[in-house]
């Protein structure tokens, strides 16, 4: 919280990536019909779960408050924070309910890049790239690999719980579920018939990610008995997580 004790939107987001994600992730355990996307309001906590469309009855909204979430037990599973809404609520994306989903953007990495952090939070993540600008390094969870049969950039997100989900950057095609983002860092996420406007979307720039991944790749102490040249991934910094949110901070 600020000074004024006013939550902000780095407050929420530092809480989702502290406990919040893997606690969303249990209330989609629960649920008996696919999740599309969580919506958690900055002001109040109150999350409104949004199942995916056209499942019957689970298709309706549910409410619930944050101190009604479960326990945080197990992973974040493929839960993602795409960015702010203009309803002032953090939006996080099911990446297991949308398995082929495109980022399109003047420079898609960007977002491509802040789901990727996100992503390999999850230990049992491993996320394959056809792209150098999203690929961390050798040896690493995320690495770059030639992907054949595709002529665009994609990101595989494999944890070993079938099918795998496909984000495309820059799709020659148009999809049902995809995040479009404007050069002002605003945009529209659309999820089948489900959509949200949102007035920020979570990026990583070319800067951040350099000092990021140089992070990320420094070898183990000399104690380690893993060879030198087969790096780890370092655990993402928390809770300073390294994305432009918004301007002002907040």
């Amino acid at each position: 919280m600020n000074e004024a004790g006013e939550v902000t939107v780095a407050d929420t987001v530092r809480w989702l990536h502290e406990e919040g994600l893997i606690r969303l992730a249990g209330v989609g355990a629960r649920m008996s019909d696919p999740i599309a996307a969580y919506a958690v309001d900055v002001a109040t906590g109150t999350v409104v779960v949004h199942p995916v469309a056209g499942v019957g009855l689970g298709s309706d909204v549910l409410t619930l408050a944050a101190d009604d979430l479960p326990f945080p037990t197990g992973t974040s599973k493929r839960l993602v924070i795409v960015g702010v809404t203009t309803a002032d609520a953090v939006l996080v994306v099911d990446l297991a309910a949308s398995t082929d989903i495109a980022i399109n953007a003047d420079a898609p990495e960007e977002a491509a890049r802040s789901w990727a952090m996100q992503l390999l939070m999850n230990p049992d993540i491993t996320l394959t790239t056809n792209s150098a600008d999203i690929a961390i390094g050798p040896n690493t969870r995320c690495g770059h690999r030639f992907l054949p049969g595709t002529d665009t950039v994609v990101i595989n997100v494999d944890d070993r719980r079938p099918p795998i989900t496909t984000v495309t950057l820059n799709a020659t095609t148009d999809g049902p579920d995809h995040l479009d983002v404007y050069p002002d860092g605003s945009g529209e996420l659309y999820l089948g018939a489900r959509f949200w406007e949102l007035r920020r979307v979570m990026c990583i720039d070319d800067v951040a990610w350099s000092s990021l991944t140089e992070t990320l790749l420094q070898p183990d102490s000399a104690g380690d008995s893993e060879p030198a040249q087969e790096h780890r991934l370092a655990p993402v910094p928390e809770p300073e997580f390294p994305v432009r949110l918004q301007e002002g901070g907040r």
